[in-house]
Formats: structure tokens, sequence, C-alpha cells
């Protein structure tokens, strides 16, 4: 019986379901032979099935042809050209299966009076009307090679449209192919930006969460049920449009148009999405293969900038400008260039043919829907801004629980919440199911606890003021103001100069920058919260390296709780408190960028290290640098022993790469911190000072060393923190992880060797803080498993020495955190007025004479002075005053003034711009008695121990003198100075008090001015006698600028290096759990990411377990039932199931085209040759004439008699298959059996020309149908 038979009026049950409704299935291939059997076989087992089916290759390279010619017929199967779209292909294929009509499906019409059985006629049936069932509406079911529909799709669809008459277009609710619960579209929408939008959450499964028929924009082309009136109306898909957006464009159209868009979640598809996400490449959208993401972004900007109406067009074109480039971004961060370039490429293409657009924009025309009506349909405003938040955040946490992503962030399925009998023992089960998933997630809990420790423990460091104190200067206000510091090339300090400044100015900016501009947050997070930010760096780094998370909660508190952690926080030590919190993160990627956990059968496979390790180790290390310079000279010695170590055990191939990473390491920081690291390079001493003010610290002992501690305030370990020391001694005594244990104390001898060399110079902390964790890592590592071990020995000393151990160990974090939360962790430091000089001395200070302050300390015998501007250092100025050379003439001035020489010193301060001396508290008395009587300088005020004299003379940063008059001062900047200056004598010298430079212009009227050099020291410039304007400037340096761009791209390069590469959402689709299948996905590549590592990792430790290897792909050993050979992935699938050479038997009607021939002797044995349990495609599709199929019938044009056809497609067929239990044929009675009508093989049922075309037809683009 062929598609375009039914069973006579008479017999009810011939009339298919929905009758109604004629639905002209549209099949489209192309290089799907993977997937067709399945595709096939969902369409064929429909159970209401298609009235007429028509399928189209585009050109498949493989055997997608074949398969469709052998279940469809030759004459159901378009044969069309490689680049035809996939609009196109459809268009052809629905111009060519013409609307079936009354005559080839009578159960559309009244039926007939005559009864064949009684041989009478029944006058009744003239009593009904023409069209027993209605209007006929015809339907085109569009479906992809790469999808299988339910049995029960095309009955869900229908449904759907039967009760809602206006709906034109219907779509199905897809499922991954591959993972079979999990939803991929339930309708789809479009951002204004251009993103797909589904509204579903990552991997999200379905659970009848959304089971909702309802309007939607657009539903997938995969499915698509469309009313062939609308089709025709519309004119199809968008031929501008090759594969991908056709669909969103089409329904959106359709939308405008007054029609409706329905999604029918009753009907279920199971989509590959192989195109999209490339398991076959996209011919139809240019010359050669293109990347499907430059594909979809062409499809996207092309649909909204023709479908969206006139007022909004602006703004969506400059969303989806901007947003191209934010994400261009994103990719090139990401590490995938190639996305980056699509992104663009796709955009230009469209922008570049504004003619398409308006020839688009034309022929959508006004519409009759207006665009309110639609607004609902898109995604709300945000919606993809939370999305894309969600999913980085999702990234960087991980992948959630299975149970807790089940719903997505829609809950559950919507009959799973309580009745009103079970409410509270759910509420209880989910209370529970809450902390189980806390206590699996301990990392934020250790967090939120350090952070509450560390606030009591801060408690006087919290309030007003800017924490300044030891060795920390207070801060500028903003963070423009530590990115001027950082960026200019001239330094207001002092007499000034062009000094290198200190890169951590750059990293506090940038800190600054993120929390809104606030310096004094910047350095309360760093300093108050480096504790626990420290505990969860340990915690989180030492996931690798320990299984325990009760080990490694004990190790990341104790770590937190070191005498160097907490003293750098009471000493205000800025680069200790940052290196405390990075430590921990660059010994886990050290470990990767050594392989030191690559086992010696990797590294005989050939793995190598990681490079992205060493990148994000080497830009750590740049930062840790910029803040504890000796972090660089500890890191280079590590780095060498690990070289010699390879080279010790054997390890001579791993020379190269280890030599190409050490030289990332020492290069990377020298390179990006530059010029100031040259500084260091020239000055091997600053490696032992981190930054801030020299801070007097008296030396540790040696036994302080050894117990972990420094010295210093807050920082006191001893005898508490001896139980660390011996658990790290007792890791010596295991006898397995032989590699971890060494190294760890490896690099604790290596930090206790540097913190030796520090001490007494420095201050050790840094160098103290690398022997904890490496002794806290030996000692975790030590103690895991160490009950099973002692278990295992007999009774002895060993037992009560383990518990003591243990006992000492576990006390030490807590007693430590006890004692700092007892004595409060301020120390030096503390929060205090910013202000270093009275408050009118600052606000005189911004004038425009710029006046300065001497401000004089120190004790008997010893006298120290600094000269400041505004209201006083700020941080980075030690540094920076480190670096200026010494002012000879200066130091003479202050040793003259403090000496009582009785000379007015008046003037020489005046040179230097100094209007104020402040001697500050704990200055000796006697200094005050000799300024008092030093002529030129006045007493002002004493207060709170300190005093200040004012210097009697005019005082101004930039003044004009000439012989035998005056000084005459001039307004000025900071730096630059712009005023109106008078005329005046010849010979006349604008004197600035600043040091002299290369880099000082100065103009008149325009008119450069000569420089010169005043008093030896000082900037000046020749004035002539003529007055006009003057502007007074410091030229940055052109090299300055260019180092600072490319410190700054450099910077980028190295953050893309280190950061993880953008996550594969190609394989979102793809099961979590069940790696295996990714062998069998075409087009994917095992890959070097995490996913493809961990994939392998497992099928690995899975090959392990079961004594088998990978032996380059050859058959395990006789007698492994469980090892079979993988299948080639590209294999064809017709390369399995080729037709049997006794597959086709003249004598039989129908042929099986999916015959397998009979398995040889080595194949009987195998499990992979065994049939799979449910291949509905192997069944034969035409049961007609097969076995105890349909019996021979005749044509509906003799109601006698039916002429023998050859046998065809037949839906309906199982209405007269033979039972078995009775082998009688049922359905039918005693009427004359219907035939097998081949419809779809006998090209004369159809006329002279045939259903499609005549042999030897062409169509428009010239390829043949045959």
């Amino acid at each position: 019986m062929s598609v375009n038979s039914t069973a006579p009026a008479a017999h009810p049950a011939g009339i298919p379901e929905f009758p109604r409704h004629v639905v002209t299935a549209v099949l489209v291939a192309h290089d799907g032979a993977r997937w067709l059997p399945k595709a096939l076989a969902g369409l064929l087992a429909q159970d209401r099935p298609v009235q007429d089916v028509i399928a189209a290759d585009t050109g498949s390279a493989d055997d997608s042809a074949r398969l469709l010619a052998e279940s469809l017929g030759d004459q159901r199967v378009l044969h069309l050209a490689r680049r035809t779209t996939f609009g196109a292909a459809v268009e052809e294929a629905a111009r060519t299966a013409a609307p079936l009509t009354a005559e080839q499906l009578p159960y559309l019409t009244r039926r007939s009076g005559w009864d064949p059985v009684s041989r009478s006629w029944n006058d009744d049936a003239y009593d009904e009307p023409d069209q027993p069932h209605g209007e006929p509406v015809q339907w085109l079911w569009l479906l992809h090679d790469d999808c299988e529909p339910d049995p029960g799709a095309l009955a869900g669809l229908l449904r759907v449209a039967d009760t809602s008459p206006s709906a034109a277009v219907i779509g199905p609710k897809l499922r991954s192919w591959y993972d079979r619960r999990q939803l991929l579209e339930v309708g789809v929408s479009i951002a204004r930006s251009g993103r797909r939008w589904t509204a579903l959450e990552r991997r999200e499964q379905d659970q009848g969460q959304h089971d909702q028929v309802r309007p939607v924009l657009s539903v997938s082309s995969a499915g698509m049920l469309i009313r062939r009136d609308v089709w025709e109306e519309l004119g199809g898909f968008d031929r501008r449009l090759p594969l991908m957006r056709d669909d969103v464009d089409f329904c959106w159209r359709a939308q405008a148009a007054g029609h409706t868009v329905l999604v029918a979640p009753d009907a279920v598809l199971w989509h590959a999405e192989a195109a999209s996400r490339e398991r076959r490449p996209v011919d139809c959208a240019g010359r050669s293969a293109v990347n499907p993401h430059r594909v979809d972004k062409a499809g996207a900007v092309y649909t909204l900038l023709a479908n969206t109406r006139g007022p909004l067009l602006p703004y969506v074109a400059l969303r989806i400008v901007l947003g191209t480039l934010l994400r261009t971004l994103a990719y090139l961060v990401g590490k995938v260039p190639g996305q980056a370039v699509d992104e663009i490429v796709g955009l230009l293409g469209v922008l570049l043919r504004p003619g398409r657009l308006l020839g688009a924009r034309h022929q959508r025309g006004r519409g009759v829907v207006p665009p309110s009506e639609l607004r609902p349909l898109f995604p709300p405003p945000g919606a993809t801004v939370r999305a894309t938040v969600d999913q980085v955040v999702s990234n960087i946490a991980g992948r959630a629980d299975a149970s807790s992503a089940a719903a997505g962030r829609h809950g559950g399925a919507v009959e799973s919440g309580p009745g009103d009998d079970d409410g509270g023992e759910f509420l209880e089960i989910e209370q529970f199911a809450r902390l189980k998933r806390i206590a699996r997630k301990p990392g934020p809990v250790l967090f939120a606890v350090l952070l509450v420790v560390s606030l009591a423990a801060c408690r006087s460091l919290l309030g007003g003021g800017s924490l300044a104190g030891g060795t920390l200067l207070p801060a500028d206000p903003g963070a423009s103001d530590l990115w001027h510091s950082y960026a200019g090339s001239w330094h207001a300090l002092g007499t000034g100069g062009t000094q290198s400044a200190p890169p951590y100015l750059a990293v506090l900016g940038l800190f600054s920058t993120v929390l809104f501009g606030s310096t004094g947050l910047t350095l309360t997070l760093l300093l108050v919260a480096s504790v626990p930010l420290a505990g969860f760096t340990a915690y989180f780094a030492s996931r690798p390296l320990v299984e325990s998370r009760l080990l490694r909660a004990w190790a990341s508190v104790a770590y937190a709780f070191l005498p160097a952690t907490t003293g750098a926080l009471a000493t205000g030590r800025l680069g200790t408190a940052v290196l405390a919190i990075l430590l921990p993160l660059m010994a886990r990627a050290a470990v990767a960028s050594a392989g030191l956990q690559l086992g010696g059968a990797a590294l005989d496979r050939g793995a190598r290290p990681s490079w992205r390790a060493t990148w994000a180790l080497a830009l750590m290390l740049t930062f840790t640098t910029a803040f504890t310079p000796i972090t660089w000279p500890i890191a280079m010695v590590l780095a060498a022993a690990t070289i010699a170590w390879r080279l010790a055990t054997g390890r001579g191939a791993l020379l190269v790469p280890h030599l190409l990473r050490f030289a990332a390491l020492i290069v990377t920081p020298i390179v990006l911190l530059a010029p100031w690291s040259l500084t260091l390079l020239s000055h091997p001493g600053r490696l032992l000072h981190e930054v801030g003010l020299p801070y007097g610290t008296k030396g540790a002992s040696g036994v302080d060393l050894l117990l972990l501690s420094p010295g210093g305030p807050k920082a006191s370990g001893g005898l508490l923190l001896v139980g660390l020391v011996l658990a790290a001694l007792a890791a010596l005594l295991r006898d397995t992880r032989r590699t971890a244990i060494t190294a760890a104390w490896a690099v604790a001898a290596t930090g206790l060797l540097f913190a030796g060399i520090e001490n007494g110079k420095a201050w050790a902390g840094p160098a103290t803080l690398v022997y904890g964790l490496a002794l806290l890592a030996a000692a975790a590592v030590g103690a895991e498993g160490a009950n099973e071990r002692i278990a295992a020995s007999g009774f002895g000393w060993r037992q009560p020495v383990a518990g003591l151990i243990a006992l000492a160990a576990a006390a030490a974090p807590l007693l430590a955190a006890f004692t700092w939360v007892a004595h409060g962790a301020d120390g030096p430091l503390d929060r205090r007025d910013p202000q270093q000089v009275p408050a009118f001395v600052a606000e005189e200070s911004t004038s425009g004479d710029q006046a300065r302050t001497l401000v004089l300390s120190g004790t008997e015998g010893h006298v120290a002075y600094a000269l400041v501007r505004g209201a006083g250092v700020r941080i980075g100025d030690a540094e920076l005053a480190a670096q200026a050379p010494q002012d000879a003439a200066l130091d003479t001035l202050v040793a003259n003034l403090v000496a009582g020489s009785g000379a007015d010193q008046g003037s020489r301060l005046a040179g230097y711009a100094v209007r104020y001396v402040l001697a500050q508290k704990g200055a000796p008395r006697a200094l005050g008695r000799v300024m008092d009587s030093t002529p030129g300088l006045s007493r002002v005020s004493q207060a709170d121990g300190s005093a200040l004299w004012r210097v009697d003379t005019t005082v101004s940063r930039i003044t004009i003198t000439a012989k035998g008059a005056k000084p005459v001062a001039v307004p000025s900047g900071r730096v630059e100075a712009h005023s109106k200056l008078p005329s005046g004598p010849q010979g006349r010298i604008l004197r600035l008090a600043d040091s002299a430079s290369e880099d000082w212009q100065a103009t008149l009227d325009g008119a450069p001015l000569a420089p010169t050099t005043v008093d030896g020291w000082a900037q000046g410039f020749q004035l002539p006698a003529s007055g006009g304007r003057l502007d007074v400037t410091f030229k940055e340096p052109v090299t300055h600028i260019g180092w600072l761009g490319a410190q700054a791209f450099l910077l980028l390069v190295m953050i893309v290096l280190a950061l993880p590469g953008r996550r594969r959402e190609v394989d979102d689709d793809l099961p979590e759990a069940e790696g295996d299948v990714v062998a069998d996905i075409p087009g994917q590549s095992g890959g070097e990411g995490r996913r493809a590592r961990r994939l392998q990792a497992a099928a690995e430790a899975e090959a392990v377990a079961n004594g088998t290897q990978d032996d380059g792909g050859q058959d395990a050993p006789d007698g492994d039932p469980g090892h079979r050979q993988q299948p080639d992935p590209y294999e064809p699938v017709g390369a399995l199931y080729e037709q049997a050479e006794a597959g086709y038997d003249p004598a039989e009607a129908g042929y099986d085209p999916y015959a397998v021939q009979a398995p040889d002797a080595a194949q009987t044995t195998d499990p992979y040759y065994a049939p799979y349990p449910d291949q509905q495609w192997e069944q034969p599709p035409y049961p007609a004439g097969q076995g105890g199929g349909y019996e021979q019938q005749g044509g509906y044009g003799d109601q006698y008699g039916y002429v023998p056809q050859q046998p065809g497609y037949d839906p309906y067929a199982q209405q007269g298959r033979q039972q078995p239990q009775d082998g009688t044929v049922s359905g039918y009675g005693d009427q004359a059996p219907y035939p097998d009508q081949g419809g779809y093989a006998d090209p004369a049922a159809y006329g002279d020309a045939g259903p499609y075309y005549a042999e030897g037809d062409q169509r428009r683009d010239g390829s043949d149908h045959q």
C-alpha cells in the first residue's frame, strides 16, 4: 500500500488520526550517514504516519544518498548540488512534492454508497458532507538527517495543530542525541545582541518543567511543522541565510504577518546538531567549508537587521557592533582566536552588503502585527547578561552536582513538589541535602570562618582613617593618583626626579579601579583579609596533593596563622601579605609546570609539563616580585634544582622543556617589571627588601626560624609550632609518595636558607612563608593514610608518638588563632590621620606657591630629614626616595641647620621652596633650641611633642631672579606652570625648585626659552626682558610612553596565556560521565583540554584495572570478553551494515536494504557484532509483499479489482498485518485485499511526467534528479 492510498471509507480503521491534516515530510541530508539510520527509523515508526515523504541529498560524500534510496526509493530522493542551502533544498522538495488531493487520499471525501460486502447501495452515505473531516490542511514537516523523532512526535504536533487552528508553525521539544534527557530547545528566540536564546541552563535535564504549549518567537527547523500555504505565502526560508538562523527569520516573518508560532512539548526529537557542533563541515555558505560560528554570526546579524522595525534599528545595530567587539575580546582572552575572527568576519560580511539588507527589509515591509505585541517573545532586558555571568561563575566554581543541575533554574519536575502530608519531611530532607552540599564544598565555609576570626582580631583596624604604620605609608585617596604616580616619568618627591616608579603601584591601582577607585578599601582587603584569603587559596591549591578534606582544612588553617602571616598584618608589610595569598597557588602551578604530577608512564608516552601552568606561575611570580623581590631568586633556585633532579633521575629528554620553562620564569618578571627590575639587578641587596618603609625589626634566632617565626610584633610562634615541624619530619618515614615528600622538604630547605640570608638584613617573613608552606605540605602528605599504616603494625612506641605529634600539630593552629584574636592584630599598623603635617600647612602647600615642608626626626647624634609636599609622604614614596640620587647640597643645608651655625638659613631654605620646618615627636630637645636661635626661622606652634617653624622670606616653587633684585614668585601647579609674566630687566632667570632635567620645557608666548642649571642642581630658563604667556611643562619621553604601552600589551598576553582556555561548548550535549561516547562522535578529537585529559585518564585507569594497555589499537588477547576494538569514528554507517550477498531474492516482492551478512566464525564470539537491542530501522520499512505481509491488491480505479503494482512506502501497513495468533488478515473482512501500490517506485502512477520530474529533466542549478 502506498502513502497515497488508504482504506475505504466504509472502514474507519483505515482513517489516520487527525485525518484533515495532510503532512508531507521533507528530509534533508548532507553527509549524515552516521545519523540517518535512526532518523529514518523514527520517521517510519511514527504512530501517526505522514501521507507523503521526500528526501533531498545535497551532494553527500558518504552513504547518505544510498541510505535514503534504500529506505524511500530512488524516486523519492532528490540529488542536489553540494553547496545547496537547507532552505533551497526544502523549497525544491516542497515544489517537487505537490500537495496531495482527495483523489490520492479518498478518506478525505464522502464514502461511496456501494457496499462491496452486501453488494448493495447504502443511501445513508449520500447524507454525509462532501468533506467529512473538514477542509484539508496541508503541512510540511521539516526533518534534518541528524534528528530522530519520537514515535509520537508527529501526533503531538498535529494535536496542537488540531486544537489551535490559528497555528501556522509548530515546533517540537528538542533533546540531545547523545544525552537523551538533556534539553536543547523548547522554542527559541533571539536577543538584541544576536545571541540565540533558549532560556535553558547549560545541560538542563528534561523533567517536564517546560511542558506547556505556548507561543514562542521561533522553533528550530529540525522537526518544524509548517502550514504549506504559509510557507508559500512567505516564500520559504530566506535564501540569503544558507543554514543557521533561517528558522528564526522565517518564524519572525510569520509572526509579523499575523500567524502564530507554537511549541508542542509533547512532541520530542533528539537532535545531534551536527553542523553547529562542528561534527560535519558546512559547505553551503561559501566556496569551501566554513566555520559554523561564522555562519551563525552572519545569520544573527542579518536576521536582526532585516526584521527589526525602524525605531529600534539604530539601537540594535549599535548593540550588535559593541557586543561583537566585546565577544571578540572575550574570545581572544579565552584563547579561541578562530571564533574571534569569525565574529568580525561574520559582522562585516553583512554590514558591507547593505543592498541585501535594504532588499530584505523592503521585502518584509511593515508587517501587520505591531512590535509591542511581539516584545514578550524576546528575552527580557538583562537576561543575556545574567546568563553570561552565571556561565562565568559556573566555569569558575566548577560543574554543579547532577542532582542540583538536573532541572536547571526551574527547580525540578512539575510533579516533584511535596504534598500536604509530607511537606515537613520534604523540608527536613531539603535542609539535610543543603548541609550535605555545603559539607561537600567546605572551601567557602573555611573562608567564612577564617574571615570571622580575622575580623575579630582586626577589630581595632576597622573604622575611619587610613591604614598606616610599620612599613606601610598612607595611600592616596583615589586610584587615579596611583596610576599617575606609576605612569608619570617625573615624580614630585623632594626636589623631584625621574627614577622608576615601583610596579606594585600599578597592581594596587588596578585593584583600586575595580573597587570603585578606593585605595583604602584595597589596602584593607589585602591586609585584613590576607589571613582568610591565604587559608582559602591553600585549601584550593592542596586539592591535587591530598584527598582528605580534613587534612586539607587543617593545613590551610595552619598556613593562615603562620607567624609570618600574622606578623605581616601587624607591621603593615603589604608585600608579605600578598605573597601569603598567592604562594599556595604558585606552588600548585609550579608542580604542574615541573611535571611532578606526571608519572613515569605518562612521561614515557610523551606527556610534557603544562605551558599554561608555566605562564600562570610566571604571572604570579611577576606580581609577587613587585611586592617582595626575594621570591624571584627563590624561584630561580628551585627551578634550577628541578632541572638538576630531572637529569639525575635519567630524564634527559625533559631537559629542553624544562630549560624553556626556566627561561620563561627568569625573563617574564624582569621584562614586565622593567625598568624597575633592572635596578634590582644592579643593586642585588634590594632583593632582600619588600615594599614600604624600612622597619627596624630585631633579627630572629636560629631556633625561631626553625620554628617558623621570623621575629617582630605578632610573629611569635616558638613552641606552639613544634608539632608542625615534627609532623613534617615524621612524613620522611613514609615509604610511599617519596617524590612529593622529598620535593616538599627540598623547598623547605631552600626557604630556610633564604630566611637565614634575610635575617638581620631585612625581615625574614617572605622566606619563612615558603619554608612553612613546604613543611605543611610534607606533613599533610605524610599524615594521609597514617591511621591505616599505624594500625597495620604491632602496638609499640609508634602509636603513642604518632598520637602526641598529631595532637601537637592539630593544636598548633588553634592555639595560634586563639592567641591572635585575644591580643588583637594591630601593632605598629593602625588607623590614623594620613596627614603628617598640620592641616593648615597641608592646605598652604596646595596654593600657587607649592611650598614644601622640611620634616626632621631622629635621636641624639642622628638626625633624619624628609622634604615633603602637601600632606606628607604617600605609598610608593619610600621606594622612590631610595632610588633618588644623593643631594649633597641639601644634605649640607640640613647639617648646618641642625648644627646651629648661626648663619641665616632662610634664603637657602627658600631656594628649595621650604616654607615650614617640622620637628616630629621624638626628635632631640636640643634641636628645638637650635631652630629657635636660627636667623630667618620663626616658631609657629608646638603640640603633641612636635614643633613647627616658618621661614621668614618669600617662598615659591617657581621664582624670577635677577641680580640685585628680590625673587618674584610665579604661580604654578605640582609640576606644570601656566601664568602671565611681566616685563623686566635683561638677564632674568626663571628658577624652578626642582632638579634639572633635559625634559623640562618652557615657552614665552610660544617661543622656547633656553634652559640652564641654577645653583648646580635646580632647573632654570633664561628670560627675555619682555613679558608674556609662560608655559612650563615636563615632556614625557617617547620611550617611556612606548614602554608603558608595551607593558600593558605584554601583561594582557600573559593573562591570556595563563588563563584556562574557553570550554568547548560544542561538547555540551555529551553526557557528563559517559566519556566513551566521544569516540563515536564524528569530528570529535580527543583534544588536550581538561575534559579530554580527564576522559583519557579514566580510560587508562579502566584499562589498568582490566589488565589491558593501549597497544596501538591492536586487539586484546583472546579470552578477554570485555574488550572489543572500537570502530573508526569516521567509518560510514553503511560499512557496518553492508547489503548481504543474498539480501535480495527475486521471488520476494520486498527487499531488505539493511540485511546484515551472516557473521563468520570469528565474529560469532565477539560481542561487538551482536545486534543493537532496538534497531527499528533494520526492520523492513515496507512490509507489503514480504512473508506474512500484504497480498497483492488492486488499485482504486476499479471497485472490484485492482491492478497489481510494485511495492511502495505504506505508513498504514499495520492495519493489514497478518496476526501470528490465527494466521488471518485483520482489518478488511471479506473485502478484496488492497494491493501494495508502488506509488513511490512506479512513475507511471503519476502521469506522463511522474510526480516529480521526467527522466532527463534538470533543476534550476543544473543538477540531475537521478
